[in-house]
């Protein structure tokens, strides 16, 4: 799985380009929803060889761009990001999955630029997906517990969640031409270039995702950054597909019951749990479950540089 997260939010416009040659990561990403890595102990060889973090300077209009980026190659590119950001890239974790902690690891941002030495980085770039994923989470997490200081635990809580199903409707996802092919694919190269990405664009209230390439687990991984909830690919659809998505957020995605809120309480717009069904032929069903989280339980701000 690669991991680029890439957000832009403004006062006027918000337009995210998620290339899954680098992916999103709302974290990115997503994945590794419900089961989060056990902590792992970065051997010396897979450490960066050399970090730079500071603090985001302000922007002129008063915009927050958010970006992480962390290809193949192991070089890590950060604008902006949280520490709660760099820890959900380090553990595989959407933000919901990580609680405890001072307020400043989700208000404080930082630009991170971390690189590995000539050696590592040429055999990170020979690796397997998952295990290339794995040894940048390694180095990430040596990272936070060198510079921040990080001390979490890992635990398990029943949290409402949601499966992906095919709605009774069936589906009406069109699948990817065969030269779009998605690096989430099964079949697909380890580290594709230029080939399946996801566009997120906010306007007038409604965001709009636009995917091409995308397999059902991505689709599930941007659903849970929306929802701020786990999102399970209960589908059985294997393929890669294209597909937009457009829907009104709601900040309260479950009901009293712990159902799913369909509907939007003033603003007439499409909910997400609609949009779902009626334009991509899936449904959200809702559930309780355990879901791995982990506990912050000691971080420091960043040493020097």
């Amino acid at each position: 799985m690669t991991e680029w997260i890439a957000s832009l939010i403004s006062r006027r416009r918000t337009s995210t380009l998620l290339t899954s040659a680098c992916l999103v990561f709302v974290a990115h990403s997503a994945a590794a929803q419900s089961t989060a890595p056990k902590p792992i102990d970065a051997a010396p060889s897979t450490v960066f060889e050399a970090a730079s973090i500071k603090p985001q300077a302000p922007s002129s209009d008063g915009s927050i761009r958010t970006m992480v980026q962390f290809p193949p190659n192991g070089r890590l590119t950060s604008a902006g990001a949280t520490v709660k950001t760099l820890i959900c890239v380090a553990y595989g974790l959407s933000d919901f999955q990580v609680l405890g902690g001072p307020n400043w690891i989700e208000e404080d941002r930082y630009d991170v630029l971390a690189t590995p030495g000539s050696a590592l980085e040429e055999q990170l770039q020979k690796m397997k997906s998952d295990d290339n994923t794995q040894a940048k989470r390694q180095m990430l997490q040596a990272l936070l517990a060198d510079r921040f200081k990080l001390i979490l635990h890992h635990d398990t809580k029943e949290l409402p969640i949601y499966g992906l199903v095919v709605a009774k409707s069936g589906s009406k996802l069109q699948e990817t031409k065969p030269d779009d092919a998605n690096p989430d694919a099964a079949n697909a190269p380890a580290h594709p270039t230029n080939k399946g990405r996801m566009r997120m664009s906010i306007d007038s209230g409604s965001i709009e995702i636009t995917a091409t390439g995308m397999a059902m687990d991505g689709l599930a991984r941007q659903l849970a950054s929306q929802l701020h909830s786990t999102v399970q690919n209960n589908t059985g659809l294997k393929g890669i597909y294209d597909f937009t998505l457009r829907f009104t957020p709601d900040d309260a995605p479950m009901d009293a019951s712990g159902g799913a809120n369909a509907s939007l309480a003033d603003n007439g717009g499409t909910s997400i749990f609609a949009a779902v069904q009626d334009q991509l032929g899936l449904k959200l069903e809702s559930k309780k479950g355990p879901v791995e989280i982990v506990v912050v339980d000691h971080v420091d701000k960043p040493s020097d540089n």
